[in-house]
């Protein structure tokens, strides 16, 4: 290890050991158990006092099950796309962190679209949930006027989940601009439940209030071979499905076509298909596949 780098942590050890030693002498008089509780919540948080969620926990790993660590994050990894119907591309990238309530999140973001005419604007929205207009809310309820793309979204991963919380979205900014906002989900979506494994379903989130949604994901198969232009890959099949109503005391609910994923380990999503069937005036399907991909590695979170 360099003697910069030791000169680093250091310095972090020493800040740490003055917290640790400030907070002892308010509480010499308290329980052992509240002095143990601080403690424990000091050595959780990172060096700029926010919760880390990237605890280095190491599981025995079950044969036919997908984990944490089997889906790469670490900070400069990038996955580029290429939409198989139009040839158009992008990369979504994971970049820098952010604090969103109290609490580390890394950054992916979403780049512009290939080929696009002069005239237009160059981000499209590129997933499921984004192009059906679940993501950005009035109040209680989503606009379901056009699927407004993102720029970025805000996701932290444990052992047991990848949860995104919050987003970056294009909005109009009248007479001719465009805006980028920020956002937070409620409630924040579990996209990952580790470890995947056949047969098993979860919520990715769920609203009640006004007119009702919920999206869930079940892994409907495993070992299946797919080739796109960046390989073969032996994979988890995931299938997405929203059921939602159409207005706040519903008789009856509308259940979305699934949104498909094939999911490699070691490398992420290397396909993935969606239907468009809100904010459009059309039924149509995309289908989009990995071209290439850059993981910095090793995958450590």
């Amino acid at each position: 290890m360099k003697s910069h780098q030791l000169s680093i942590i250091s310095r972090q050890l020493k800040r740490g050991l003055m917290r640790i030693r400030f907070l002892l002498l308010k509480t010499e008089n308290r329980k052992p158990k509240t002095i143990i509780f601080l403690l424990l919540f000091l050595c959780s948080c990172g060096d700029e006092g926010l919760i880390d969620p990237y605890p280095e926990i190491s599981l025995p790993k079950a044969p036919g099950k997908l984990y944490a660590t089997d889906i790469p994050t670490d900070t400069g990894s990038a996955w580029t796309y290429v939409n198989v119907d139009t040839d158009q591309e992008f990369t979504r990238r994971v970049e820098g962190t952010r604090d969103v309530s109290g609490i580390t999140h890394r950054q992916m973001t979403v780049s512009e679209i290939s080929f696009v005419e002069d005239d237009q604007f160059n981000w499209l929205a590129v997933d499921h949930l984004v192009a059906n207009a679940f993501y950005l809310r009035l109040d209680a309820e989503f606009v379901d006027v056009f699927p407004f793309p993102i720029f970025a979204t805000y996701f932290s991963k444990t052992p047991q989940a990848l949860v995104e919380s919050a987003f970056d979205i294009f909005l109009p900014d009248p007479p001719d601009r465009i805006t980028i906002e920020h956002y937070k989900h409620f409630p924040p979506r579990r996209l990952w439940d580790f470890p995947l494994e056949v047969g098993k379903k979860w919520v990715v989130f769920k609203k009640t209030a006004g007119i009702p949604v919920e999206v869930t994901r079940y892994v409907a198969e495993k070992d299946v071979e797919v080739t796109v232009p960046a390989g073969s890959y032996t994979t988890f099949v995931v299938h997405e499905e929203v059921v939602y109503a159409d207005n706040p005391e519903p008789s009856s609910f509308l259940i979305s076509p699934p949104a498909i994923y094939w999911v490699a380990p070691s490398i992420g999503i290397v396909q993935y298909r969606y239907s468009r069937y809100r904010a459009t005036d059309a039924l149509f399907s995309q289908t989009f596949a990995l071209k290439s991909y850059h993981l910095p590695g090793p995958n450590t979170d």
